[in-house]
């Protein structure tokens, strides 16, 4: 226990010291975790084998593993990924001792595993699930394996996302359903061109007002 605690407490301050991250009480992040700066994460998270962009935060309780999150993003409470899957059809059982050789039962029959327990969203098979840049989600959200979430999205409250979440729309419900757009298509089209979340934390600094309405900061950026 002692020597956990010393491995996290090295952790933390070398991510506080280099990239300015922030860890909250009894939060968990292993080695292969990689920080673009300037992020928190919340008490009595885990965060395992994932990226986080700049600017991002994770709020507490949250249980996230392989999961590949874009710049500005905003993620609430109790949040989890990565719980695998069984299958539903052609199979006649569900239980993992017929597919599985990990035993998560604690035993198995099957000597090689002959169903895929996880999807990927890339070839290399390192990340289950990617989140945009500028992407908020609400509290206990479950998000499926092999998904992406576009930019700008919003997942509400208690959703259960199961598929691909399109940029800039508003997602709830079980299982999460298109609650509307954000913005019109033309306006979706020049935040997509335009890429925001890319600009030097200076720019941001000095044209933050025009954040608060669409119309003017499109008018802006022209």
């Amino acid at each position: 226990m002692m020597i956990k605690k010393i491995k996290r407490y090295i952790i933390k301050q070398k991510l506080k010291i280099k990239f300015d991250v922030s860890l909250g009480t009894n939060t968990s992040v292993n080695l292969q975790c990689n920080f673009e700066g300037k992020n928190v994460v919340g008490s009595n998270t885990t965060l395992m084998n994932s990226s986080v962009g700049l600017a991002s935060y994770i709020s507490g309780n949250c249980k996230l593993n392989k999961i590949k999150i874009g710049r500005f993003c905003s993620l609430g409470q109790n949040i989890k990924n990565g719980l695998g899957r069984h299958p539903s059809s052609v199979f006649v059982s569900s239980h993992p001792c017929f597919f599985s050789s990990n035993k998560q039962a604690g035993f198995t029959f099957s000597n090689k595993n002959i169903f895929e327990e996880h999807l990927y969203i890339d070839d290399k098979k390192k990340y289950y699930v990617e989140i945009g840049n500028d992407v908020w989600i609400g509290n206990d959200v479950t998000l499926f394996d092999g998904i992406n979430v576009g930019d700008g999205a919003i997942i509400a409250n208690g959703a259960i996302v199961t598929k691909d979440v399109i940029p800039y729309s508003i997602v709830g419900g079980v299982p999460a359903k298109l609650i509307r757009m954000r913005f019109t298509e033309t306006q979706i089209l020049n935040l997509k061109e335009f890429k925001w979340w890319n600009k030097d934390f200076n720019w941001l600094r000095n044209n933050y007002t025009i954040f608060s309405d669409i119309e003017n900061f499109l008018n802006f950026i022209k």
